[in-house]
């Protein structure tokens, strides 16, 4: 079945997209969970490159976290408005897949959504602005165009990784601070791990991605192959942050610990019973994922806080 491309090409009419009800529906839409982790990955990049809080210059951090938020809301609306074929057919209630949100209004926001983040960014610095560029770039990449970066697994990783290595860079550049080994490290493995929950992902979505066309890694090399590679790419990501923690950044090994704990539930989740049978079973993998990349950026937050 062929993909329908989302095309944004009416006119934008600001005052048919901000009622209550369409503002809160495109909240839903976009993912809440997901979008507080990527303010804990902009405040994680300000607060470790800084060492304490008192080296933040938080008016500038508080300017630029509002600006992230809207481009990463932007990023998940679209998202979400492009996935109709895929959401309905994995059963999702999302508002865009259950009709409480049409594809054109969300659409309609998420451009409104981008300008406005866009604009607040230049605010930060012309660095923070290129970097909110390049998110936006590779966010819409992720869903729209003749080729969706989200058809096929180097794609994904490409749009996951990218995004949470430009995050981290952006809290650093709002900060105003260097980037420092233990800095460097944190964001290299956390958005590694971001890589393993665009894989875990794919194990709940099968049958939409089947319908839409994608070649993901379930599809490509048979679901049992890909639990095996995704059990041992997430084992990797948490015994190489360790291993990069102990050699380079000693401060961020309470933070890998939970990682290195994360990966070994996830394999396990993966390749035993508890994620097969119905959707939300098969979605424990990616909810392991979730669950651990909290843990590490709470830790780690904790741990600048208390110095």
């Amino acid at each position: 079945m062929t993909q329908p491309m989302y095309k944004v090409n009416a006119a934008v009419r600001p005052i048919a997209l901000v009622s209550g009800r369409t503002v809160r529906l495109s909240w839903t839409e976009a993912r809440p969970a997901v979008q507080v982790i990527f303010q804990l990955r902009l405040l994680a990049g300000a607060l470790i490159g800084a060492g304490a809080l008192a080296g933040v210059a938080w008016g500038v951090v508080a300017v630029g976290a509002a600006a992230w938020l809207l481009l990463t809301w932007s990023a998940y609306l679209l998202n979400g408005a492009a996935d109709v074929v895929e959401d309905r057919s994995n059963g999702s209630v999302r508002p865009i897949a259950r009709g409480d949100l049409s594809a054109l209004t969300a659409g309609r926001l998420a451009l409104l959504l981008g300008v406005a983040g866009l604009s607040l960014s230049a605010a930060v610095s012309e660095r923070f602005f290129l970097l909110a560029l390049l998110l936006l770039v590779l966010s819409w990449a992720y869903s729209t165009g003749p080729a969706p970066l989200k058809n096929t697994v180097a794609g994904v990783q490409v749009a996951v990784v990218g995004a949470g290595l430009v995050t981290y860079l952006a809290g650093i550049n709002a900060a105003g601070v260097p980037v420092d080994g233990t800095v460097l490290v944190f964001a290299c493995a956390m958005s590694a791990w971001m890589g393993i929950g665009g894989l875990a992902k794919d194990l709940s979505d099968v049958a939409g991605d089947r319908a839409a066309g994608r070649r993901t890694l379930p599809l490509v090399w048979g679901e049992r192959r890909a639990r095996v590679a995704i059990a041992g790419a997430a084992v990797a990501v948490g015994a190489s942050f360790c291993s990069a923690a102990l050699a380079v950044a000693p401060a961020l090994l309470p933070a890998a610990v939970p990682v290195l704990a994360g990966g070994a539930v996830l394999a396990a989740v993966s390749l035993g019973r508890w994620s097969e049978g119905d959707r939300a079973a098969r979605r424990r993998p990616y909810r392991v994922f979730m669950l651990t990349q909290y843990s590490a950026h709470l830790t780690v937050l904790s741990e600048v806080v208390l110095l």
